[in-house]
């Protein structure tokens, strides 16, 4: 009998468990779906900015090419990211992180770095 309640109560926890690691794996389902429309958003954004300078320039694919690896480069690191970067805060001049929101010093909104920031 005691080893009965015993593995009744192994069971429950055993449950409990499965519980929030499904709710999780929502969480995280939800998260991907959310991003992919993100992504989804900006590639679109992308090939229509492109296909407008292609047209009304002398740019090339080339050009393109070599505009994303300067930016990627301005932190030092090829890696086929935008780098953060250290600006000043227009309001008290304290010294920030590029990827914040707000100034950590005054609260103050900070201004975009990236045109696509929160796109």
């Amino acid at each position: 009998m005691l080893w009965e309640v015993h593995q009744q109560g192994q069971i429950h926890s055993a449950q409990q468990q499965a519980d929030r690691a499904a709710r999780k794996t929502d969480g995280f389902a939800d998260d991907l779906k959310q991003l992919r429309r993100h992504v989804d958003r900006l590639s679109l954004a992308c090939q229509s900015l492109w296909e407008l300078v292609k047209e009304r320039t002398d740019l090339t694919e080339a050009d393109i090419e070599q505009r994303m690896l300067d930016i990627d480069l301005r932190d030092g690191v090829q890696d086929g990211k935008i780098g953060m970067q250290i600006i000043d805060c227009p309001q008290c001049h304290s010294k920030t992180n590029s990827r914040r929101q707000t100034c950590i010093m005054c609260g103050t909104e900070l201004p975009r770095t990236h045109h696509f920031d929160g796109t």
